[in-house]
């Protein structure tokens, strides 16, 4: 009998998915913290078995040993970076919030996540378990690993955020000339947060924002057409920084009411 979670599945095999996750790391490699890592890994290990996994937070908060904030933030992150696609759940009986099915999606996805018509129909509350035998686990290897898999593991590549960002741009579009305009945008952003003693140690925080936002804007030029890119950059890093510091204000909620999925023939009580 075919289980709920295989319609929800993007892979053929177990081997394509790890690959897949593998290769979302080392793309994303300076946008992806340890705790998004780990999350990334609970998801594809749970997910083993049938292609997806149904997971509640707490299940994920408990292997990897963080928060409920953290894990939240990260699974926002991955969503963000397209590296997965969550579905959310809400419970027919008690009309509250579920587990939610997590479905890694394949590197060549990037910002097409995939809205299926009949997403709306999960099995139950329950969450499916983890398979341990004989799973390949891509995380046994460090970040330094995967990163050798990108095409650009020949260079040495700099730490310095506005460095990061010129390779970026020379490497996307062509050009250098516009990374300060970048980095000056950047500056100015996380100044007017920086000042506040509550934020005055995340320095690295917005300098990956910065980063994963300027990637953002490179990508979109792909797609349509932009006329002032340091103005859509400094759109797509104000965004961020306000999930990143602002969304955890409404943590009870994973998303908006009109975002959530209802099983068939559910009625609100």
């Amino acid at each position: 009998m075919t289980h709920y979670l295989q319609k929800y599945a993007r892979f053929n095999s177990i081997e394509e998915m790890d690959d897949a996750a593998a290769k979302h790391c080392a793309f994303h490699r300076y946008e992806l913290n340890n705790s998004d890592q780990l999350v990334l890994d609970v998801i594809r290990r749970y997910s083993v078995k049938y292609g997806a996994a149904h997971l509640k937070h707490a299940t994920i908060e408990t292997a990897i040993g963080k928060s409920n904030a953290t894990v939240r933030r990260a699974i926002r992150k991955l969503e963000q970076l397209c590296i997965i696609q969550r579905l959310h759940y809400v419970r027919p009986v008690m009309s509250g919030l579920g587990a939610n099915i997590y479905i890694i999606l394949p590197f060549d996805d990037q910002g097409k996540m995939n809205s299926r018509e009949d997403a709306d129909k999960p099995h139950d509350d329950e969450e499916n378990e983890p398979i341990s035998q004989n799973e390949p686990l891509f995380l046994k290897s460090s970040i330094k690993d995967l990163t050798n898999t990108s095409p650009m593991d020949s260079k040495k590549l700099s730490t310095s955020l506005f460095s990061r960002m010129k390779e970026l741009l020379s490497n996307t579009i062509g050009e250098t000339k516009t990374a300060r305009n970048f980095f000056g945008i950047h500056l100015s952003l996380s100044s007017e947060m920086l000042r506040f003693d509550i934020y005055k140690d995340d320095g690295k925080v917005f300098d990956d924002l910065a980063y994963r936002a300027l990637k953002i804007a490179v990508m979109a030029t792909k797609r349509k057409n932009i006329r002032n890119l340091p103005g859509y950059y400094k759109g797509v890093l104000r965004k961020l920084i306000d999930e990143t510091y602002f969304k955890d204000m409404f943590l009870y909620f994973d998303a908006p009411p009109g975002n959530f999925y209802f099983p068939e023939n559910y009625e609100p009580s």
